[in-house]
């Protein structure tokens, strides 16, 4: 059979996964896709995140994109993730497979029917650790000029004030507090650039914002985490490692995931001393997810027991936390409901109602 025009026209596996990169490229996620589909340019991604061969350099890759069936995609599917992986490693690589099938029934080149072999994957059960308002004020106090830099002991000030995610803490810049309103810019997740959100934040914090700002001498538009880059310097018995900044590049999340990295050891190390009571460190590992389930769930707490402008109330932290659903911050809730019912303090249901009906009841008999 003579082969059309069309036909011609549709590229192979690769090609498409090409072309797919390339529209997608200013939408938020689309590094994820590269991993999964493109790879990194050695052939081969390995790690958690990805288990065998990214799409356009597989077996599939040479083929023309409507030769290869739904089965076959499936197969590579498998063989990328595993079953051992995390679920929702699993799930990502399904939808930047999904993506891209999508992209190419939409440009002609499949028919709808290869979406029917996707293999179904579930998300990792919801994790709800967070700190409780006293382990919190514990931890906070191991945080100190001794085992971490200015820099990393702001970054830990500035989770703690904000609940940020670390993606959104790198790319803070000094212009973004604003003093007048008490609130913060943030730039969180979304489609393009992200969405713009406004954070409030307590008097203390702003002053030491202010104060950190004056001391690193940063402008209104630098990073206010710039990119820290050891250089070695050859000497005459033995090199040195030189610490520099970049201060046209922000740096990366994983330097504030080392902050926690180093207080989990702190804490450990407190308690076999007898510096920390057990039941103050966490029985979970410290991460920049628990950090920020614990800014809302004791804002709540904070809301609930005082009241009168302390902490954010439901709505608030929606806006403050960027969820869309005020359905994702009320799960917050039942996260909060057992720490709150241990700090109510039960009372006798008859001498309480007793009380509140002897002033109605002497009032009836006086008239």
């Amino acid at each position: 059979m003579a082969v059309t025009q069309t036909k011609r026209n549709i590229p192979t596996v690769a090609q498409a996964v090409e072309r797919f990169i390339t529209k997608n490229r200013a939408q938020r996620g689309v590094r994820e896709h590269i991993s999964v589909l493109q790879g990194a340019p050695t052939g081969r991604v390995v790690g958690k995140r990805a288990a065998g061969t990214a799409l356009a350099k597989s077996p599939l890759g040479p083929l023309r994109f409507d030769r290869v069936t739904g089965d076959d995609f499936a197969a590579w599917f498998h063989d990328r993730h595993p079953e051992h992986l995390a679920a929702s490693t699993r799930k990502r690589g399904r939808s930047s497979l999904r993506q891209l099938l999508l992209f190419a029934i939409a440009s002609g080149w499949a028919d709808e029917s290869v979406l029917a072999s996707l293999p179904p994957v579930w998300a990792s059960p919801a994790r709800r650790e967070w700190l409780r308002p006293e382990q919190l004020v514990a931890l906070d106090a191991l945080v100190t000029d001794k085992h971490f830099t200015p820099e990393q002991r702001f970054m830990w000030r500035c989770l703690v004030n904000t609940g940020l995610r670390t993606e959104e803490l790198v790319r803070l810049k000094p212009q973004a507090l604003n003093v007048i309103d008490g609130t913060l810019a943030v730039l969180g997740k979304g489609r393009g650039d992200g969405k713009l959100r406004h954070v409030p934040v307590s008097p203390e914090f702003r002053a030491e914002w202010q104060a950190y700002v004056l001391e690193h001498r940063l402008r209104p538009t630098s990073w206010m985490f710039p990119q820290t880059v050891v250089r070695f310097v050859p000497g005459e018995r033995c090199g040195t490692e030189r610490v520099t900044t970049d201060a046209s590049r922000h740096c990366t999340p994983k330097a504030a995931r080392t902050v926690f990295v180093k207080l989990q050891e702190l804490a450990d190390d407190a308690v076999r001393e007898g510096r920390l009571a057990h039941e103050l460190r966490p029985p979970f590992a410290l991460t920049p997810k628990v950090l920020r389930r614990t800014y809302a769930c004791c804002n709540l707490i904070l809301s609930e027991l005082r009241g009168g402008g302390h902490g954010l109330d439901l709505r608030s932290l929606q806006e403050a936390m960027g969820h869309e659903s005020l359905e994702t911050t009320a799960l917050y809730l039942s996260d909060v409901s057992s720490y709150l019912n241990r700090m109510r303090r039960p009372v006798s249901l008859v001498e309480a109602a007793a009380s509140l009906t002897s002033g109605t009841y002497d009032e009836r008999l006086a008239a």
